[in-house]
């Protein structure tokens, strides 16, 4: 049954954060303290932790920070190359949809996509000692759409996990976890990850292993396109590579009871927002809940950040309302 919340709420985000919770985000993911403030505010806003400040610090501690990860070079790299492979060998729309991508787009796209993926990979050997494979081989990836997670050690020989992980990539600013219902229906289980790195990552990338200035702006330079003051300018420009973090957020299990229409938000004057989520997402979601929660004939039903997803089927899952406590993790390791 829907739930609506209160005007006197502790689960919105603050306009300012103590400098001791940003300070402790800051230095565990090497991220600025503006970005630590997202992180936070994304959590708040996923309902994952409400917003005093005993309640951030215990999320902080008990699962912000155990939960992730830092790729660094070689690992950026491997993801890269397997990216590139894949890339290479697909046709570049959207999935989807008929809008062309650009080459170069779907290649950052992918690197993003594998970098959550080798994550998982990273978390589940340091949080539970399982070593796991990735199904990145060069090929079309509807070929491994099933389990993004090919083969697992048990101590003696590589096998073929027991059942299918999907694994779904989202920016830190991410709420939901997304899954279209013939993706969710092909995993038994799906993990949410949030990536850090910024919009930058594959530029500092080629920073670090000097594409710019030994290539690019040396061509330019060659060519009298540009100065050496305006060579330096721009290669200072470019962030400095670092490691990439990546906060494993939790994970939905396809064989569960979901109950339908299962939400909870908030009505203001007008428009319903809609800030927790699990299960199914019917296409009529929005008549049924204007309905349901006397939305005004002008009013509208939107998501918390997002406003509305696309109408086809699909599961969703706020970020707060998916599995993650670390005797959650334990079974779901078990199974694999």
């Amino acid at each position: 049954m829907a739930k609506t919340t209160t005007r006197n709420r502790n689960d919105t985000p603050l306009k300012i954060y103590e400098r001791h919770l940003t300070d402790q985000v800051s230095n565990a993911l090497g991220e600025d303290l503006a970005t630590a403030e997202r992180i936070i505010s994304a959590a708040i806003q996923g309902r994952e932790t409400l917003n005093g400040v005993s309640e951030i610090e215990k999320w902080i501690t008990d699962q912000l920070i155990p939960n992730t990860v830092l790729i660094d070079k070689t690992g950026y790299t491997e993801m890269c190359i397997d990216a590139l492979k894949t890339t290479s060998t697909q046709v570049l729309t959207d999935f989807g949809t008929s809008r062309q991508r650009d080459f170069g787009q779907a290649w950052a796209d992918m690197i993003r996509g594998y970098l959550g993926e080798f994550a998982v990979t990273m978390f589940l050997e340091k949080n539970f000692g399982l070593k796991t494979k990735l199904a990145h081989q060069r090929g079309i990836a509807q070929t491994f759409y099933d389990s993004d997670i090919s083969e697992v050690y048990d101590g003696k020989n590589w096998r073929k996990p027991k059942i299918n992980i999907g694994v779904k990539t989202t920016k830190y600013n991410g709420l939901w976890l997304d899954v279209a219902k013939e993706q969710f229906s092909k995993s038994d289980f799906h993990i949410q990850v949030k990536i850090g790195g910024g919009t930058t990552h594959l530029f500092s990338f080629f920073k670090e292993l000097s594409v710019f200035k030994d290539k690019i702006l040396k061509a330019g330079l060659d060519g009298n396109f540009l100065t050496p003051t305006e060579s330096e300018q721009i290669l200072n420009d470019i962030p400095t590579f670092k490691p990439i973090p990546a906060y494993i957020t939790g994970f939905a299990v396809r064989d569960y009871a979901y109950l339908p229409l299962d939400y909870a938000g908030r009505l203001a004057k007008i428009h319903y927002t809609i800030h927790t989520y699990k299960g199914l997402l019917p296409r009529d979601y929005k008549d049924q809940i204007k309905k349901r929660e006397r939305v005004p004939a002008r009013g509208n039903v939107k998501f918390e950040s997002i406003d509305e997803f696309s109408s086809s089927d699909r599961f969703l899952f706020n970020t707060g309302s998916i599995n993650r406590s670390i005797k959650e993790w334990r079974e779901l390791v078990s199974r694999i």
